[in-house]
């Protein structure tokens, strides 16, 4: 039966019989819902202007599987469109939603023959397993029988040989102890206003002692340390400074409102501090290698 429609009742009529809702529409054409309505109900003066209302007509006829250019030249002349209205339409299509949709493979039983290959497979590992461990079993050495009947000269044996232990034991406490490498400060690389220290052979805690000369006044800071992140200055009044550098840590870079006029100890150990000429900031890193032992 042929039947005469508007664009509008066209295109809903499409947008159902695929089983799409407004909001599955909106996502397929990437027209908001809005603007579908305003298609389907053929209100055009809700749409932003002629371009964009044949605009969104090609754009959802396109999507849909409609004729593009048929539903144009239905806009452009003002009229409707001559359709073939099938009654029995909704029993001869039917649109799946892919979530919906069944593989056949799925819905079948698969025949036993089809698991024949993979139950072979799976028999042959298991058999190539079996062997490996077997192999592994059979091949391996016998433990030597350590019994001996003579029990007073096992245990005199090993007596001997814990005195022994404990006699290298001992040797090699006292050779550590007395090979442990004397700690050292030394300068590795030196301009006028920055120098890299290398740290050797110190433990923890290593304090970086500061000292200023009379009349100075001189700002330090020093990272990963105990000193405060703001620095502190050194005066007549308060002219020391002790700073511990955190456990574990591997470098602290010290910077200075000058050099003139300080001194720099490590535990105790000084640190070259001559380079430093200019009157300026200087900056010093320090690279910290724990306590080694030579052999």
């Amino acid at each position: 039966m042929v039947a005469i429609k508007t664009i509008g009742q066209v295109l809903k009529e499409k947008r159902i019989q695929l089983g799409l809702g407004l909001s599955e529409a909106e996502q397929l054409t990437q027209i908001q819902k809005l603007y579908i309505v305003a298609l389907e109900t053929d209100d055009y003066q809700a749409l932003p202007g002629d371009f964009y209302i044949k605009a969104y007509l090609k754009q959802y006829a396109e999507k849909l599987g409609l004729n593009a250019e048929r539903i144009i030249q239905a806009y452009d002349e003002g009229k409707g469109i001559t359709v073939e209205d099938k009654d029995d339409i909704q029993e001869t299509y039917h649109f799946v939603k892919p979530s919906e949709r069944v593989e056949p493979e799925e819905e079948e039983q698969k025949p036993w023959q089809h698991y024949v290959p993979i139950i072979s497979l799976s028999a042959v590992a298991l058999l190539i397993l079996v062997g490996v461990v077997t192999a592994v079993i059979l091949n391996r050495p016998e433990t030597p029988n350590l019994i001996t009947n003579d029990y007073a000269y096992s245990n005199t044996a090993s007596t001997a040989k814990k005195a022994k232990s404990s006699q290298t034991a001992k040797r090699e406490t006292s050779s550590s102890s007395s090979t442990a490498a004397a700690p050292t400060v030394s300068v590795t690389q030196a301009t006028t206003t920055a120098i890299t220290a290398q740290v050797s052979n110190m433990t923890d805690p290593i304090t970086v002692s500061f000292s200023a000369a009379a009349g100075s006044r001189i700002w330090v800071g020093m990272t990963n340390s105990n000193v405060s992140a703001g620095g502190q200055i050194l005066t007549d009044g308060a002219n020391t400074l002790d700073g511990v550098i955190t456990t574990g840590a591997t470098s602290s870079v010290i910077t200075l409102g000058t050099a003139q006029g300080l001194t720099i100890t490590i535990n105790g150990t000084p640190l070259d501090l001559s380079a430093l000429t200019t009157t300026g900031a200087s900056k010093i890193t320090l690279q910290i290698d724990r306590t080694t032992t030579t052999s």
